[in-house]
């Protein structure tokens, strides 16, 4: 593979190994974990098992074995274990002494420093260095913290929204900015204060939101890309404010994929599937270019390096082989952090699309695995994580592991160092009694397991029993047991290892966001389930009173007032309901209900804090309420705003705990009501066309339902009037007037021109349809706007620009017979009768539909004739008369209104 550049592109040594594993053949079978029975056997100053030495040593053998089963299996932690139980059995057994020694001496052991039980499941986590740390939570409530992990407390919650997934997590270098992505709304927030900024839209289906989303290196700016139809278009804009500063056009039908982006301050570079490089300037003065590869290539994935100069990515090498990986090299530096320890500390892991489960998926080179409750490095010797639930995300910090579960705990590892080396090189002949006490705590320290030699199961402690085990350790007797090692490094490091736990009211900030979010009060039995351990607090006290009693608490007081009619009572009830929260929401709502405009301007008043949304809903219903429709309906965007879309891309923090959908909902359906009165129906009458018109006509309608939707309205009723000859004059006006205001050219060009030739105005019907079929795509055309147009080059005397029309249909349109019997009509008006021929036969190849069969036999008969087809024709006027004997007859002819030259063609069949 070559750079874009022309730079040979290099396929490192992806791999970095952190020492080969003990790897023996498997001899034993081992069940799974259980709690540890309160027995002796547990106990490791259990004596070791009396036997016969055949029968000790047959069974030191098979936990060796067994202990081997379980390296193989890259699970240190039980094969010690056994090993453990194997020197219990045989003291003086120097293979599975040995095998311990290399286990201690190669084997880096999790310690938990600090476990959050959220409730929630882990979907998403972002750490920054010293003590942030962000959680994104799912399932039926979804909300992303952060974390102040030195203060041990939640520092900023972003609002709540339901029945969303956090699909990714993607912060700014200096992580000050974080784009939030949950479902497909990808919201730029402020990283500390989790307040959003604004949406940067949908993402292609396809993309790796790591990859595509890029930050400047010093968290400025932010570029994305957008689905639009047929393809992506790149956006950059400013981090702190969301404003747009350049965007690039669609692209062309058939532009390969982007697959990964890299933003600095001067330019975006994307890299696409073929390996070509796009690069945008953030100036929009200078000109977008992209640099094809010199070879073909077909890359699957992508991910930059932070300095944008090389790009990991995943390459398609045939039919039936595995992807490679692979670097592509812009420039002779290497910053290095494309290196698989790098990557690990730069994108986390979790179920949503990431470097992991995407580039990486099924490389030999994936550090990592993760397997239902169970994480494990995939190269060196390194202790896995086994936890209760199934790991849904998992992090890498300083050294540290950040795992987060399904059923909410997350959880912060610490290594424990490696022991030093001795230079004594002898082994004592057995291991005595204290080395085997001190061995079996250290393993209970170190590898947090125990196992049962009469169970022959495996239970996991935890972090204090692990403590205490290590504290019990005699060092003396360890040293004697394994000489070769020096302990004191993971005395030191375990002495700095200590396992904390969030309390229950370091969550309180969480679950009353949670609270505030849920304006329906369906989740608050759940909230208050999981927010159990508050049971001290005032917040927990009056939240279960009203889970158990009425959940509606301050609404239904508030109707209550509302309902009293009493003026005085109203307005001293809104002032007292304060700015912002369940009251003040509750009197809001309560007024947008009532038919009170002054009560809603007295919210209106108090209010703080208020949505832009809300605040456009009360300023509309003072209008409608009022009598000022226009100023109650024109602001609305043509797609109507839906409740719940807007409340997940806007913090209502306050005014969360009423339901305003209600009165969204009535303004929209007085926009609706508004709309449909100009509806022109399918069996409308002359007055009802007439009251329509008349409607469209005055000034207060586009005032009242804004010049976009007025623009669409003429449109619209453009189009149905089209189909009324009588209403022509009315049809053009209405057209242009749509088209002058913004209405989609295509329809307004296509009634405007059936209007003008219901006039008798062919030349300007025919400049329309000209217009319509040469400078607008093609896939707004319909076959009839050919057809139509050929008719009106006919009437201009033009029959050869009609035939050169007809050409085209006819091309655009193979299998629409109902075209070809037009184009048939037209050519036989123009004089060019095998022409016609040809088309009708087109059309009957396709198939005529029945109440069209009886004109296309009859012009497939006077075509034929005319062509000099006369066998043919024949055939045809048979076929004509079986389908109505009154085409025998020459006084039919009579009741056509054709062109003289073709009802006499016909007459000579009838004589």
């Amino acid at each position: 593979m070559s750079s874009p550049s022309g730079r040979a592109v290099t396929a490192r040594n992806r791999g970095r190994r952190l020492g080969s594993a003990l790897i023996f053949a498997a001899a034993a079978v081992v069940s799974g974990c259980k709690p540890p029975p309160p027995s002796a056997a547990n106990d490791a100053s259990a004596s070791a098992v009396p036997a016969v030495p055949a029968l000790v040593a047959q069974l030191a053998g098979a936990r060796i074995d067994a202990a081997k089963s379980r390296l193989e299996s890259r699970r240190p932690d039980e094969a010690l274990a056994l090993l453990t139980e194997a020197l219990r059995a045989d003291p003086a057994s120097a293979e599975a002494r040995e095998l311990a020694g290399k286990i201690l001496a190669e084997t880096q052991w999790n310690f938990p420093t600090l476990t959050i039980s959220h409730g929630l499941t882990v979907q998403q986590i972002g750490f920054a260095a010293p003590s942030s740390l962000w959680v994104s939570l799912g399932g039926e409530m979804n909300v992303t913290v952060r974390w102040d992990l030195e203060k041990l407390e939640i520092g900023s919650v972003l609002f709540p929204a339901w029945d969303l997934d956090t699909r990714s997590l993607v912060f700014s270098p200096d992580h000050a900015a974080v784009v939030v992505g949950r479902g497909l709304v990808n919201l730029l927030c402020d990283a500390r204060t989790l307040k959003p900024i604004r949406d940067l839209g949908p993402l292609p289906e396809d993309s790796t939101p790591a990859a595509v989303q890029a930050f400047s290196p010093e968290g400025l700016l932010v570029a994305s890309p957008a689905a639009v139809d047929g393809g992506t278009i790149w956006q950059i804009r400013d981090a702190a404010s969301g404003q747009l500063l350049r965007a690039s056009e669609p692209p062309p039908a058939g532009a390969p994929r982007s697959l990964a982006a890299h933003l600095d301050r001067r330019r975006l570079r994307v890299l696409r599937a073929d390996g070509s490089l796009m690069e945008m300037p953030v100036s929009p003065v200078d000109e977008i270019r992209i640099s094809p590869m010199p070879d073909p290539v077909e890359l699957l994935g992508a991910q930059f390096s932070d300095d944008g100069e090389s790009a990991l990515v995943s390459q398609k090498t045939g039919a039936r082989d595995e992807p490679s990986i692979s670097v592509i090299s812009y420039a002779q530096a290497d910053d290095g952090s494309l290196e698989i320890q790098r990557l690990q500390e730069r994108f986390p892991w979790s179920g949503g699309p990431n470097l992991w489960n995407g580039l990486m998926a099924g490389s030999e080179e994936m550090p990592f695995k993760i397997d239902g409750g169970v994480w494990e490095m995939a190269v060196g010797s390194h202790a896995p994580v086994v936890n209760g639930s199934a790991i849904t995300s998992c992090a890498f910090a300083g050294g540290e592991i950040i795992i987060g579960e399904a059923d909410g705990s997350l959880t912060i590892f610490g290594k424990t160092p490696l022991p030093g080396r001795t230079e004594i090189d002898i082994a004592p002949a057995e291991i005595d009694g204290p080395g085997l006490i001190a061995l079996a705590k250290l393993t209970e320290a170190l590898a947090g397991v125990r196992y049962d030699g009469e169970t022959r199961e495996f239970a996991r402690i935890g972090p204090e029993q692990r403590k205490a085990a290590f504290a019990g350790c005699d060092p003396a007797a360890l040293g004697a047991a394994f000489p070769q090692l020096d302990f004191a490094p993971i005395a030191a490091g375990f002495a700095g290892l200590n396992h904390r736990i969030a309390p229950a009211a370091a969550l309180q900030p969480l679950w009353e966001r949670l609270a505030r979010a849920d304006a329906t009060h369906k989740t608050w039995p759940e909230i208050l389930r999981l927010s159990k351990d508050l049971v001290d607090t005032d917040w927990h006290r009056e939240l279960t009173e009203q889970v158990v009693g009425k959940a509606g608490g301050a609404e239904d007081d508030m109707d209550s007032v509302f309902q009293s009619v009493d003026d005085a009572a109203v307005l001293a009830a809104i002032s007292a309901a304060g700015k912002s929260g369940p009251d003040a929401a509750a009197a809001l709502a309560a007024a947008l209900a009532s038919e009170r405009p002054d009560w809603i301007e007295a919210c209106l008043t108090d209010a703080g804090n208020l949505p832009p949304l809300l605040r456009q809903i009360a300023l509309s219903r003072i209008a409608w309420l009022q009598g000022r429709k226009a100023a109650a309906l024109s602001p609305w965007p043509e797609d109507f705003p839906q409740m719940k879309e807007i409340r997940q891309h806007e913090d209502w923090d306050g005014w969360e705990q009423a339901d305003f959908a209600p009165a969204l909902e009535a303004i929209g359906k007085n926009v609706r009501d508004e709309l449909l009165a100009l509806d022109v129906p399918a069996d409308s009458t002359p007055e009802r066309r007439k009251e329509i018109a008349a409607r469209l006509a005055d000034p207060e309608t586009v005032a009242a339902i804004g010049k976009s939707r007025f623009a669409l309205a003429c449109m619209r009723a453009a189009t149905a009037f089209s189909e009324f000859p009588e209403e022509s004059e009315t049809t053009a006006g209405l057209a242009k007037t749509a088209r002058d205001l913004g209405a989609p050219a295509e329809p307004c060009l296509r009634a405007e021109a059936l209007a003008l030739a219901g006039l008798g105005d062919y030349a300007n019907a025919r400049d329309r349809w000209v217009e319509l079929i040469t400078e607008h795509p093609v896939e707004t055309h319909i076959p009839g706007d050919y057809a139509e147009a050929a008719y009106t080059a006919f009437e201009n005397s033009d029959p050869q620009q009609a035939m050169t029309i007809l050409t085209t249909g006819i091309h655009r349109y193979p299998n629409d017979a109902h075209f070809a019997l037009r184009a048939g009509w037209v050519a036989l008006l123009t004089g060019n009768s095998q022409r016609a021929y040809d088309f009708l036969q087109a059309g009957k190849r396709v198939g005529y539909a029945a109440d069209r069969m009886e004109n296309a036999t009859a012009l497939l008969t006077i075509a034929a004739a005319q062509s000099g087809a006369w066998d043919d024709a024949n055939v045809y006027f048979s076929d004509l008369v079986r389908l109505d004997p009154a085409w025998a007859s020459a006084a039919t002819l009579d009741t056509l209104d054709w062109p003289e030259e073709l009802k006499t063609t016909l007459l000579e069949f009838m004589q």
